[in-house]
């Protein structure tokens, strides 16, 4: 199973979706880089297809939310 890193820049908010290796570079780049969540990106692409109105709204937020 493949899951996506997602990280944030503290200063510039930038949102990098990484992949492992990619995580464990930014990991050692901390304190700029947070590690803010980790997802499986099919399974919350099936639940964001599946999903209508405002459900799909809910959950494309709820993924945009800073935790």
């Amino acid at each position: 199973m493949n899951v996506a890193f997602v990280y944030k820049h503290k200063m510039t908010s930038e949102v990098l979706v990484v992949d492992i290796g990619r995580a464990r570079e930014l990991d050692a780049a901390r304190p700029y880089w947070q590690h803010v969540s980790t997802v499986n990106p099919i399974c919350i692409l099936q639940l964001i297809v599946k999903a209508k109105g405002r459900a799909r709204t809910k959950i494309i937020k709820e993924l945009s939310e800073k935790p």
